[in-house]
């Protein structure tokens, strides 16, 4: 029996040229591109950051100068100094003598990659010029906390020019995002700034009382100012939510190390770290929190 096949052929696809446009149509996508670019970037910055925790428990300066290793104090020649790259490539040893690198740098150059990454995902989709403000704020007030959690996690302080920066940050930041609110009449108690001084006056107050109820010795006053940071950045709503989960993940931890018999009951735990981590956490899902603690 004879078959035919001249009818079985398959049916053409879309042209070349077009199967090449919709490859870049996807490539190119504003969604996906922005947090690629912001990753680059955010690896650089994590870079410069590690820097900056380093100079300011040695008191260098950190606008000049070298990068140079800890061990042998040799100048890092800039293809050692490639962000998660040189790490990976020198096995996390210097190149002239043979120390190990701490594990510090790649970690905060891959977390500030990824949070710049999920800030240009959440704050920078529409490329508009509000979204644009948000997104450099953001951004700015990620790079200080992430000095203030790997710092206070080290050496159990928070550099004051970094809570400095924090707070003059933030306060420009609500001046440029409310620049049309604060021209109406009402406009103030509407505005981010109007929930932020709020916010930051409330959590300021709390952290004073502890500090000074217990001369510091539940808290210190870096706690103070990162804590006015926190009600500058989220505004009034946010605070409660943000120090109800500084303070339970706090709570965790810290019984956690105790039941594995890393710290005892007497053992100083940090909590810079954990508020800086609840205020990231907050800046990317505070409206899915603050509708649940409405309902």
């Amino acid at each position: 029996m004879e078959t035919s096949f001249e009818n079985c052929q398959p049916e053409a696809g879309p042209p070349r040229t077009e199967r090449f446009r919709e490859a870049g149509r996807m490539w190119y996508n504003p969604s996906m591109m922005y947090p690629l670019f912001f990753f680059g970037i955010g690896l650089l910055i994590g870079s410069f950051l590690n820097v900056v925790i380093f100079r300011l428990e040695t008191e260098e300066t950190i606008v000049s100068g070298r990068s140079r290793c800890n061990a042998c104090r040799k100048t890092i020649a800039w293809y050692d100094n490639i962000p998660l790259l040189s790490y990976l490539v020198l096995r996390g040893k210097c190149r002239q003598c043979g120390a190990h690198i701490s594990y510090q740098y790649p970690l905060v150059e891959l977390a500030t990659g990824l949070l710049f990454a999920e800030t240009a995902r959440v704050f920078f989709a529409s490329g508009s010029i509000p979204a644009a403000l948000e997104t450099v704020f953001a951004l700015g007030l990620i790079a200080a906390l992430v000095v203030v959690f790997v710092f206070d996690l080290r050496y159990m302080e928070i550099p004051v020019p970094v809570l400095q920066f924090g707070v003059l940050w933030t306060v420009i930041a609500l001046l440029a995002m409310d620049y049309v609110p604060l021209l109406t009449p009402d406009g103030f108690w509407q505005s981010h700034l109007g929930a932020g001084l709020i916010g930051g006056a409330a959590a300021f107050s709390f952290f004073w009382l502890l500090v000074y109820f217990s001369k510091e010795t539940w808290m210190g006053w870096g706690d103070v100012w990162l804590a006015l940071i926190l009600g500058l950045a989220l505004g009034w709503q946010l605070v409660l939510p943000t120090l109800t989960l500084a303070f339970g993940t706090g709570a965790l931890v810290g019984i956690a190390l105790i039941v594995t018999r890393k710290k005892s009951m007497q053992s100083r735990i940090p909590f810079g770290p954990f508020l800086a981590a609840s205020v990231i956490f907050m800046l990317f899902f505070g409206t899915l929190v603050e509708g649940w603690f409405r309902t």
